[in-house]
């Protein structure tokens, strides 16, 4: 999926401003009733336009939350790109740990955004909610044996280790450590461990021990 799949040309021609109400809009709508509860009409009276402009600009709520999704996807490939060129020198337990901390600032800066990632993950709310979290999770491990096969090049993990499987636990931990930290900021009264850099070194240094060279 794409923009130009999941929206039309008259989206696109939009103003910037006007653009980001709608989904702004949406992103509130989506975050706080899910897919199946969402109100159209929350969204175009937020937004400030009529229900048949939304229509034209998507042709179904199906396609206004795919686009949506596109743009959370956009957003999660740029702070990972970053991590990726910016740690490129560090060793691979470093650059985990980068990446662990480059999740929960998207979170802090992204909380509408990572709350509907985590409905689709906790739910079958969307209709298309299971094929996007298999993308999702494809992609990741895709991104990340990228660093596991640096690391046993560099001698820095055991060689007979198989990247996909390593990548598939740094995927697994990653997931869980940046639910327990959504979970915190939505609810101060949760009684899993804080999230703290000593947490995230431990957590890491205990890979450390089992998968070092």
């Amino acid at each position: 999926m794409n923009s130009t799949s999941t929206s039309t040309n008259k989206f696109e021609q939009l103003a910037d401003l006007k653009q980001k109400s709608i989904i702004d809009a949406s992103v509130n709508e989506f975050a706080n009733n899910g897919f199946k509860n969402a109100s159209v009409n929350k969204i175009v009276e937020e937004a400030g336009i009529s229900k048949g402009s939304l229509f034209n600009y998507f042709k179904s709520k199906n396609l206004l939350f795919d686009h949506i999704y596109q743009i959370a996807l956009r957003e999660v490939k740029t702070y990972l790109a970053k991590v990726r060129d910016e740690s490129k020198n560090d060793d691979f337990f470093t650059r985990f740990s980068k990446i662990i901390n480059s999740g929960i600032a998207f979170i802090n800066k992204h909380p509408r955004l990572a709350k509907i990632y985590f409905r689709l993950l906790n739910s079958d709310d969307s209709p298309h909610g299971k094929v996007i979290v298999q993308k999702l999770h494809s992609e990741a491990i895709r991104y990340l044996t990228q660093f596991v096969e640096t690391g046993i090049e560099r001698n820095e993990l055991r060689s007979e280790l198989n990247p996909t499987t390593v990548a598939f636990l740094m995927e697994s931990t990653l997931n869980r450590i940046l639910q327990v930290h959504y979970l915190e900021i939505i609810d101060t009264k949760s009684e899993l461990s804080k999230i703290d850099n000593n947490w995230i070194d431990e957590i890491v240094d205990t890979l450390k021990m089992g998968l070092s060279k």
